[in-house]
């Protein structure tokens, strides 16, 4: 028996960071964010030892690993994690491919085990719902790994859609239901740019830990401010005046300008040449996707200048990213 699964990438529009504990559990948070259409793939195929043999298309590289091995600093342990977690008795072929860069901000390493948890649950039947996939993507990355960051990757790629999620003692994803126009209009005006460089979130989420023990006032004003962005954001959609969407792009302007102030790590020269020189001809407002360092921006542009931007940000060596929002979360099937 085959199983193949597959979850979609985040684009997080506001919010991002208030999902991180200890900060989340003392004053909650929330984001804004919607999947899109482009995913992680996995193929779950059983083998005959006990063995776990691992095959990453994207990274072209490869790992055999028995069961039961709990070093975590080798390479693959994100795999390693997975298995130990659920428990897994049986030997497997596993392979994975991204369709979007990996460390590139979308929230990749999360999705991925959220893809490879699904293969696992829909082949053992354990009877796991998107939340509680999402809840173990979490544990294993965030407590079995100790890798820093947030909740919500892991929940917007196993449920999909366009979503308003509150972290606190427990996290709920409450959907967003935008009308056929602002879907669309908003969609027109967003751009995703992949402007280069890779991070690995962990180490940036380490530093902004940092501000919260060392500068907590400033930290925690930082956080209701970036909270106020999501929550003013979800008004505006479900408002539905398209006259209003002008706001959501300043918003986002607002929300990256707050982002900023956490860590020296988040930005640098080569994003701040990109997002300034796509403010010049015509974008209202963006932000870099995930901790910071590189990856993808997304951005607001006035629709009537929104092709100028793409010429320009081509001409400075950006890769402009078509894209769909996707109301569709992790799905699984088997292939034979």
């Amino acid at each position: 028996m085959i199983i193949r699964s597959k979850a979609p990438f985040r684009v997080s529009f506001g919010g991002g960071g208030t999902d991180m504990e200890p900060y989340c559990i003392e004053y909650g948070g929330c984001v804004i964010s919607t999947a899109i259409d482009r995913h992680v793939h996995a193929t779950l195929k059983p083998r005959k030892d006990k063995k776990i043999h691992v095959v990453s298309i994207d990274y072209e590289s490869e790992i055999t690993f028995d069961l039961g091995d709990y070093n975590y600093h080798e390479g693959f342990e994100l795999f390693k994690g997975i298995v130990n977690v659920l428990e897994i008795k049986d030997g497997f072929d596993i392979t994975t491919y991204s369709e979007l860069p990996a460390g590139s901000g979308m929230g990749g390493s999360s999705t991925l085990s959220v893809a490879v948890i699904g293969a696992f649950n829909h082949y053992y039947d354990y009877g796991l719902t998107v939340h509680d996939i999402a809840q173990k993507a979490y544990d294993i990355e965030r407590i079995e790994l100790k890798q820093k960051g947030g909740y919500q990757d892991q929940f917007a790629a196993a449920y999909g859609g366009f979503n308003f999620i509150e972290f606190c003692s427990h996290v709920k994803v409450n959907p967003i239901k935008l009308s056929t126009r602002m879907k669309n209009e908003l969609q027109y005006r967003l751009l995703l740019c992949y402007v280069g460089g890779s991070h690995f979130s962990s180490d940036i989420q380490e530093e902004v830990l940092k501000g919260y023990k060392v500068e907590k006032k400033s930290y925690i004003d930082a956080m209701q401010d970036l909270k106020n962005v999501a929550h003013s954001m979800r008004k505006i959609l479900e408002r539905d005046q398209l006259e209003d969407l002008d706001e959501f792009g300043k918003l986002l302007h607002e929300g990256w300008r707050v982002k900023k102030s956490l860590s020296s790590k988040i930005s640098n020269n080569d994003v701040e040449n990109f997002y300034l020189t796509s403010r010049t001809h015509g974008v209202l407002g963006g932000k870099l996707l995930g901790a910071g360092g590189g990856g993808h921006l997304i951005l607001f542009s006035d629709p009537e200048k929104k092709y100028q931007v793409v010429k320009e940000l081509e001409r400075i060596g950006g890769q402009v990213v078509n894209f769909h929002f996707n109301p569709k979360g992790l799905e699984t099937w088997r292939y034979n």
